[in-house]
């Protein structure tokens, strides 16, 4: 025996099957199906004509990073760095100030939407106004838009206009910053205050010790003492080498003679040479008047001749006898040197007394660098505190100057948040159909259909092959078309199934 399923007996594949299913389910009720589709019709048709004219309008904010001119100087802005986009959560939480129940509730009691003494219709008014009221941001811009409708276009620009006036006022007291002006002002006085103290102080400590500039005359003294060590070692050096200057000047000195011979000449004895020969000329002519009186041996002839001999011989000595002449003057060499030693004796004198001085002059600028010294921490310690008042004052100053403009902005409504769009008297109704109203149509309509099939769904009789073969997993060889009966006696429609040997 040979089985096959019901889709090739009915000669279609699934898909085909599976829509032949769906719309034979759908128009076996097709008058209750058509029924409440028109009545849905009927009913959308009769909300859209009766339904009264909606007025709608709507307001826009621009939201910014930060207000103009809140930070007076960027080189004092230690907070962070202000940016030029604005981020979903500034927007999320502009659109909750715009929702704010309390705001509404103002609104509500403003326009007079509800009676203010009677506090459950205040409550079901603002429950209403949230309802109409639609907040949502502008896709791809730093917007956010509030639109309102109501069958009474004085009241929708009444309440758009109270409520872009609350939401401003609502925005300023939350982005304000009340009492900060006086806050930051006291911290400014106190610090300025302390500041005239620690300078005060600072002025006196510097006077008492002479400091003009700490680190300035530190460094000039430092200078001035290396230098006058290096001129004392110089001068030492200068004395000592002076010293053995004099002691060999002096070795020197001990060695040569105040004067020294110029000229020096042999002289001969000319006087007595000159007696001598007078004396032998006159014993010669004595002897020769003594001849012409005497005989040569007479005994005075013979002692002038003996005279004569003995002249003679004084005349030979004489001659034989010289004298040296001699000229002297004062030594140079000894004159010079005696002028270096006393030189260089005054210069000695000079040396000790150079010493002397550099000494004591080394002992002042020591002294003076030790109590530059000393005071360098109680200075830098001063100085460190001006600094840091200083600095604490010029925060607070600047954060007061921040805090009074931010005061004036708040007095003068300047916020962050900007209306750019304000509410107006709408002159034209919104069109009776709109988009949301033909997707609840067109939804409702689906629902119906919905409904028709699943009712289909959960019925117990059994119409088609296909049907039969999925209610009892076995195969379909062959139906019997239904017979036309009346609708009282139709309960069932049994398909009998035939074997094929």
């Amino acid at each position: 025996m040979e089985t096959r399923s019901v889709y090739l007996l009915a000669g279609s594949n699934s898909s085909h099957v599976l829509l032949r299913d769906t719309l034979e389910r759908l128009f076996r009720r097709k008058y209750r199906t058509f029924f409440l589709l028109f009545l849905w019709t009927a009913a959308m048709g009769a909300y859209v004509w009766f339904s009264a004219p909606a007025y709608e309008d709507e307001i826009q904010f621009f939201i910014n990073n930060n207000r103009a001119g809140a930070i007076v100087t960027p080189e004092y802005n230690n907070g962070p760095v202000p940016r030029d986009y604005v981020d979903e959560a500034a927007v999320a939480t502009e659109i909750q100030l715009l929702s704010n129940a309390d705001l509404l509730r103002n609104v509500v009691v403003q326009c007079g939407l509800a009676d203010p003494a009677n506090g459950v219709a205040v409550e079901k008014a603002v429950e209403q106004l949230q309802k109409k009221l639609k907040v949502s941001p502008v896709l791809k811009a730093n917007m956010i838009k509030a639109s309102y409708s109501s069958s009474n276009p004085q009241e929708v620009q009444a309440v758009l206009r109270t409520l872009a006036k609350g939401y401003m006022d609502e925005h300023v007291l939350a982005h304000g910053s009340k009492g900060a002006y006086e806050l930051f002002d006291k911290q400014a006085s106190f610090y300025k205050q302390r500041l005239q103290e620690l300078q005060d102080g600072l002025t006196e400590f510097q006077q008492g010790r002479s400091i003009v500039a700490l680190g300035e005359q530190k460094d000039l003294n430092l200078r001035k003492l290396l230098e006058l060590q290096a001129a004392y070692k110089d001068n030492e050096a200068a004395r000592v080498a002076n010293t053995r200057k004099i002691g060999r000047l002096t070795e020197k000195l001990a060695k040569l003679d105040p004067r020294i011979t110029t000229q020096a000449r042999q002289v001969p004895n000319q006087y007595s040479v000159e007696r001598l020969n007078t004396m032998l000329v006159e014993l010669q002519n004595r002897r020769t008047e003594l001849l012409a009186k005497f005989q040569p041996h007479d005994r005075l002839v013979a002692e002038v001749d003996k005279q004569i001999a003995d002249t003679k011989a004084s005349l030979d000595r004489a001659d034989r006898m010289s004298s040296t002449e001699q000229t002297t003057d004062v030594n140079p060499i000894r004159q010079s040197l005696d002028a270096e030693l006393a030189k260089a004796e005054l210069g000695e004198t000079e040396y000790q007394a150079h010493e002397a001085s550099l000494k004591k002059e080394i002992a002042d600028y020591g002294r003076s660098l030790s109590t530059l010294q000393n005071a360098t921490t109680d200075d830098d310690q001063r100085m460190r505190d001006i600094k840091q008042t200083e600095e604490n004052f010029f925060l607070y100053s600047k954060k007061r100057e921040e805090a009074r403009i931010e005061e004036a902005m708040d007095q003068q409504r300047i916020a962050n948040a900007v209306l750019v769009k304000s509410a107006r008297l709408p002159a034209l109704p919104k069109p009776r159909v709109s988009i949301t109203l033909a997707a609840a149509y067109v939804l409702g309509c689906l629902l119906l259909l919905a409904f028709t099939f699943a009712s289909e769904l959960a019925r117990s009789a059994v119409y088609t092959p296909w049907e039969l073969e999925g209610l009892t997993g076995l195969p379909v060889l062959a139906n019997v078309p239904i017979q036309r009966i009346p609708s009282s006696a139709r309960a069932k429609v049994l398909a009998i199934p035939e074997f094929i040997p």
